[in-house]
């Protein structure tokens, strides 16, 4: 016999688990049979995990002859039954954590949460947790997955069907920091080496940066290391990398100095 949770817990006495068991008898089997495990045990079982199979033997005795049989109550939250409502499948989306707080209202999250349902499915079920606790719980943490489980009911057939809404950090638009092209500048030995100064030299590397690049960013190889660099070798090319940073956005562009020997008869020119 199957029967609900319910059922089971609103069975008065210990007599009347006794009669349940004896009604799974066979017609004209005598009553006075013995029950292993007893309907005691039965009882503490079922108070321990309510949910399950209780199954006992029920033997009989008559003189030196015996016969058993396999009595089980089958105790079940729902019962399996032909119902074909469907809730369709389990559903999600993807918000950035700007578009979620630009929804206005209780009801615009509630159509938000509806949206995800197959299409045919009732939009007259119930939200578990309900879409005010989905509220409540996105002011206390924004970022994360915010899950209900939807259920809907028709006479003694039900569904249910898992929906969520995950919101991510909002991706930053970095299309404003823009650091230009790369570039670079030809300068004679004899002209590279009369720079006076460190500060004349990082003036010298910023010249290259396009117009209205920020002149904030940093330069990696340092000025000094170009410096260093030039001091121990002359001649060749001294590129550093130029880096603007705006929160979480960043670009970067090459900036070089070639340095070439006196009289090769080529003019300074910086290359756009």
């Amino acid at each position: 016999m199957t029967i609900l949770e319910s059922e089971a817990a609103a069975i008065p006495s210990w007599d009347e688990v006794r009669k349940l068991y004896q009604t799974l008898l066979a017609p004209g089997v005598t009553k006075y049979g013995k029950f292993t495990p007893s309907i005691d045990e039965i009882i503490s079982q079922f108070q321990e995990q309510s949910i399950g199979d209780f199954t006992t033997t029920y033997t009989i005795i008559d003189g030196e002859c015996s016969d058993s049989v396999d009595l089980t109550i089958k105790v079940r939250k729902t019962l399996d039954s032909p119902c074909s409502l469907s809730a369709g499948a389990d559903n999600s989306i993807t918000l950035t954590e700007s578009e979620a707080l630009e929804i206005p209202s209780w009801d615009e999250v509630r159509k938000l949460y509806l949206s995800l349902l197959d299409e045919g499915v009732s939009r007259q079920g119930t939200f578990d947790p309900s879409i005010a606790n989905i509220n409540s719980q996105f002011q206390n943490q924004r970022l994360g997955d915010f899950t209900t489980t939807y259920t809907i009911v028709e006479g003694d057939c039900s569904d249910t069907v898992n929906l969520t809404v995950t919101v991510v950090e909002d991706t930053p638009n970095c299309s404003t920091v823009d650091a230009g092209p790369d570039n670079m500048i030809i300068l004679e030995e004899s002209v590279a080496a009369a720079i006076p100064s460190w500060d004349e030299v990082r003036k010298l590397y910023l010249s290259l940066l396009a117009p209205g690049v920020s002149r904030l960013g940093t330069f990696d190889p340092g000025i000094q290391e170009l410096i260093n660099s030039f001091q121990a070798h002359s001649l060749g090319d001294f590129t550093t990398t130029y880096t603007l940073s705006e929160g979480e956005c960043t670009d970067s562009v090459e900036l070089t100095v070639r340095v070439i020997q006196d009289n090769q008869n080529t003019p300074t020119c910086v290359l756009k």
